[in-house]
């Protein structure tokens, strides 16, 4: 696994950071507004949010901690990918918490497209970056579709 990669996607959160500051708070909105505006399709994975738009997000107390929890995700996925260890057990963490959910593995991967897509909203993202954000998102992924196998 690349340093390389951990370093241009730790450096691309920069502006996207997590925390109780308002522009911090606003990070995770604006994730969820991005998201919810580009891929309204994908929003039946959020029980009672199906029909939101961008300006319901900005309002929801829930979107506001959501926002907050998806970037905190990242931005550990991030600072653990050198140490392949410690990723692939926040990973299963993740898988295991999301279970219930039953969602299909291809989201998974899909949600890296999503997250970049909003990161090139907040700053400009090199194609070395987007090629590593992409190499992430196809490492966690193989470990996701291990993890459901042994699963079922």
């Amino acid at each position: 696994m690349s340093v390389e990669v951990a370093r241009l996607c730790k450096h691309s959160l920069e502006s996207a950071r997590v925390g109780t500051d308002e522009d911090k708070v606003q990070n995770g909105r604006d994730f969820y507004k991005f998201f919810f505006t580009n891929y309204p399709d994908l929003r039946v994975y959020f029980k009672g949010a199906e029909k939101f738009t961008a300006d319901d997000v900005q309002k929801s107390e829930r979107f506001e901690k959501q926002g907050q929890r998806i970037l905190l995700a990242v931005h550990v996925l991030a600072e653990t990918y050198a140490n392949q260890e410690v990723f692939k057990a926040y990973v299963r963490e993740t898988i295991n918490r999301h279970r219930i959910y039953k969602m299909d593995p291809a989201l998974w991967l899909a949600f890296f497209t999503v997250f970049v897509g909003y990161l090139g909203t907040k700053t400009t993202l090199d194609e070395a970056t987007k090629n590593a954000w992409a190499e992430m998102g196809k490492v966690r992924c193989a470990k996701i579709v291990c993890a459901y196998s042994s699963l079922n």
